[in-house]
């Protein structure tokens, strides 16, 4: 080519999904083919500022994650005039816009239709890319054309350093299993309900393994909602503390002028005042990962040492407790570093349910797990099944209501098995190593930003 081709990659996301989808990738396509492409990253672009169109439209190519502007009219005036100088708007989408109903920001996004703009950004798009082909499926079904390209999420040890093979054995010689997940995965937390306490009242392992927790946190906030008593006591006075009043309060979040034949002086008093919000921080025992917590400790159960259990209600982040025995918690790390538990670590255990939502995820922790050579007890869903195979680089746990039996004897034959553990370990970087290296994956990355140049 006469020129290099100018790329722009932006993601407002701080967290995971920026690391996985923009910011390594945009590292490894300057490492990789700098004499062909000039790369920008950047999380942070005012959209006000006049000069901004200038600044966007000396880019040949705009890799963005989801949308540039979230006012979706804004959005679409944007795009045009992007698109009409000539430049080209790649989306890139990692989860499916319909979440599950049990999944923790369900109501709001239905409430909110957070799904539309998402689907119309889908179309705004020329082109859209995407982490499997189970996905890359779904979304064309929305674009109506064969403009849908996948790239895996994958990893590069040489400069990632946290995927880099820094594996130490327990000095305990415990066997540690490691369940590390985001604080939305309470759906799929709950098939592993009993599995702990199976193997705690194991004569063959109950002395032999450890659980850890990472990514534990506690951060956010929660809204309390508080009724105005003196609302009830007033309609009490004129006899309308009624059953059907009280759904009609219920039923319209407190709108005063649904309710008939009230008069006009209460509702002046109480509209708007019926129920107040009150926003605050989550106390440590309302955080997701307490629940996850009391799932993989039997309630606590296993924990012996009461001295040490007085220390975890405690909470203390980044505090290292000199004798954890059988568990532990791993608190959440910035998006570079959160693998480096991955060295403490001797099975990676990752449950999902059998739902619409996990069907389209990406295979995540399977890729984790490779650099390492380390096994993964997982479910046998895609995105696991797809390149997993069972007994070969992983176990897969079936999909069936009692799934809690098989991660019982997948994880007991694991943690008696040591030889299997490096079998299927070594299986999974043998297998995983070429395709879901980040290095291999920008070659495919770079040729597709190639060709949508010559074909403009």
């Amino acid at each position: 080519m006469d020129k290099k081709i100018r790329i722009l990659f932006y993601n407002i996301d701080s967290a995971g999904v920026n690391y996985f989808r923009t910011q390594t990738p945009a590292i490894q396509l300057e490492k990789s083919f700098s004499d062909d492409f000039y790369v920008e990253i950047t999380s942070n672009i005012d959209f006000n500022k006049s000069e901004t169109m200038d600044y966007l439209k000396s880019f040949d190519i705009i890799h963005y994650h989801r949308q540039l502007i979230s006012d979706l009219t804004k959005m679409r005036i944007l795009a045009k005039e992007l698109k009409d100088s000539g430049v080209i708007l790649i989306m890139d989408i990692d989860d499916y816009w319909k979440l599950h109903d049990k999944h923790p920001f369900y109501s709001t996004a239905m409430q909110k239709n957070l799904h539309v703009p998402i689907l119309e950004n889908l179309k705004i798009a020329d082109y859209v890319t995407t982490t499997t082909e189970l996905f890359r499926d779904k979304i064309k079904n929305v674009t109506k054309k064969d403009n849908v390209f996948v790239f895996q999420n994958s990893i590069n040890p040489e400069w990632m350093k946290q995927f880099q093979n820094n594996w130490k054995p327990d000095p305990d010689g415990k066997v540690r299993i490691i369940y590390m997940a985001g604080s939305s995965h309470w759906v799929d937390v709950q098939q592993l309900y009993g599995v702990v306490n199976a193997l705690s009242n194991d004569s063959e392992v109950r002395d032999k393994f450890k659980i850890i927790i990472a990514g534990w946190d506690t951060e956010g906030k929660t809204t309390e909602i508080k009724f105005n008593e003196e609302f009830s006591t007033d309609l009490k006075k004129i006899n309308m503390w009624t059953h059907d009043v009280v759904n009609i309060i219920n039923r319209t979040r407190g709108d005063v002028d649904a309710i008939p034949n009230l008069p006009d002086e209460i509702k002046n008093k109480y509209r708007n005042n019926v129920f107040t919000e009150n926003k605050r921080d989550i106390l440590s025992t309302e955080s997701i990962y307490f629940e996850y917590e009391k799932i993989l400790t039997n309630n606590h159960d296993i924990i012996k040492n009461p001295d040490y259990l007085d220390w975890l209600m405690n909470f203390e982040r980044d505090v290292k407790y000199d004798n954890e025995e059988n568990f532990a918690r791993r608190w959440t790390q910035k998006a570079n570093q959160y693998a480096n538990v991955l060295n403490e670590t001797d099975i990676v255990i990752a449950p999902l349910a059998n739902n619409e939502f996990n069907l389209a995820k990406s295979n995540l922790k399977q890729v984790e797990c490779w650099t390492r050579k380390l096994p993964i007890v997982c479910s046998d869903i895609p995105p696991y099944n797809v390149d997993g195979k069972h007994m070969v680089n992983c176990m897969l746990v079936p999909s069936v209501k009692n799934a809690h039996k098989y991660w019982k004897k997948y994880l007991k034959k694991l943690i008696l098995d040591s030889d299997l553990r490096k079998k299927l370990g070594q299986q999974l970087y043998n297998d995983f190593k070429e395709k879901y290296n980040l290095e291999h994956v920008t070659k495919k990355r770079s040729n597709f930003y190639k060709e949508v140049i010559i074909k403009k």
